[in-house]
């Protein structure tokens, strides 16, 4: 599970400001039911960060606006369900999916106008617990691409 949040880190980590996000509203609706949120701004994830060592990361941060993390008791799979919803109805497409002896992890793009205006990320485990972490973004597929290809992190299937 640990190489999925990494894996799916690195992706959400290399993307970036849309006016009112889809996933907003999903967070609005379902904040109540989440065991744990917050709400993060780009500028200080940007604080966390080494100029000098983390550059890539640097540059996509600044075009970032903000950050939402959701975590969910999803015993009975309605937040999942919830989630598969607002998914079809938003037209979010799915750029990976990742399985691990029972984890999964997904990264889904929402589109506008030739770029990528949004990026959410889905995780669950055996214990029934489901996380969404939300992204502002305005890049293109290039530059999502070349932020991909320049991160040292190394995906190796076992």
């Amino acid at each position: 599970m640990t190489r999925l949040a990494t894996i799916l880190f690195a992706f959400f980590i290399t993307t970036v400001a849309a006016q009112e996000a889809q996933f907003e509203k999903f967070y609005k609706i379902n904040k109540e039911k989440s065991t744990f949120s917050i709400n993060l701004s780009a500028s200080l994830a940007g604080s966390f960060l080494d100029d000098e060592n983390d550059g890539d990361l640097m540059n996509i941060i600044k075009k970032s606006s903000d950050f939402k993390l959701m975590i969910f008791d999803n015993q009975d799979n309605n937040i999942s369900n919830d989630f598969k919803k607002f998914r079809r109805k938003n037209k979010l497409k799915t750029l990976a999916r990742v399985k691990d002896n029972g984890s999964k992890a997904e990264l889904f793009i929402l589109e506008k106008n030739n770029y990528i205006r949004e990026i959410v990320i889905r995780t669950n485990s055996n214990n029934d617990k489901l996380v969404l972490f939300g992204l502002k973004t305005k890049i293109t597929h290039d530059e999502l691409a070349a932020m991909i290809s320049s991160s040292d992190i190394n995906v190796s299937l076992d």
